[in-house]
């Protein structure tokens, strides 16, 4: 391990990985509060060699329906002999602005975040349905109102208003990727809800409102867009919609 910022959270995710016992039963999942949705963040790399339990279990945690699964690729494995096909540069910055909303001065792979407010090794199924089944956020309606324009009808927070930042990101649904050489090498490895693009759209009062705005340019097919609502500074999500 030659990155600083990975060697003790490696270790600690070598130590919590060898913790996990038996798996928390998949049905607890679905028992998170049916009034809004979960937005669970996995931060991760395909030149991790601990990351594809992580990525199997978003893949999991994507099946619910209240559940907005989120695959962040992130930059700082890229230099392993492997260069993530999906890594984002915005990714890592995403990651590290949580460490730092969080108070940590590292980051590492495999990273769960849940609603932008708990975080765990990515691979740990018990975090996961704590966290799932004990966090909502309030939902943003999406439609797409024509082929290049997105409508989210925003809901008034009940903490009252508040000024926050919206960030649309488009996913690719699936991408199944065969790595040929790093830490990884051998594995074939089916991604689900890579994060392709990432747009601060603006602020939003925390009032009941009506915006529209262009779909990102390009990408393949079978995308989805994902709204998220933070607090300015970065914080945990207070509102999200997933088209």
């Amino acid at each position: 391990m030659k990155h600083k910022l990975l060697f003790l959270p490696f270790l600690i995710a070598i130590v919590g990985l060898s913790m996990i016992g038996e798996k928390a039963p998949v049905q607890v999942i679905s028992q998170a509060k049916a009034d809004g949705p979960v937005v669970v963040e996995l931060f991760t790399s395909q030149s991790c060699s601990s990351c594809p339990p992580a990525d199997a279990l978003l893949g999991e945690l994507a099946k619910h329906v209240n559940v907005i699964a989120l695959g962040c690729h992130v930059t700082y494995w890229d230099h392993l002999n492997w260069r993530d096909t999906l890594s984002r540069k915005f990714c890592t910055d995403r990651q590290r602005a949580y460490a730092r909303q969080m108070g940590s001065k590292q980051v590492y792979t495999p990273q769960m975040v849940v609603n932008g407010a708990h975080q765990f090794i990515g691979s740990n199924r018990t975090e996961a349905t704590r966290a799932i089944a004990s966090s909502t956020v309030q939902p943003i309606k999406l439609e797409r109102t024509d082929a290049n324009t997105l409508t989210a009808t925003l809901p008034a927070l009940t903490g009252g208003p508040n000024l926050q930042t919206l960030w649309l990101m488009r996913t690719h649904s699936d991408h199944t990727q065969a790595i040929k050489s790093g830490e990884n090498r051998g594995k074939t490895i089916t991604y689900v809800n890579s994060v392709e693009t990432l747009e601060q759209l603006g602020t939003w009062s925390g009032t009941a409102q009506t915006l529209s705005f262009a779909l990102p340019k390009g990408g393949a097919e079978n995308l989805s867009y994902v709204l998220i609502a933070q607090p300015q500074g970065f914080g945990g999500i207070t509102a999200a919609g997933r088209l």
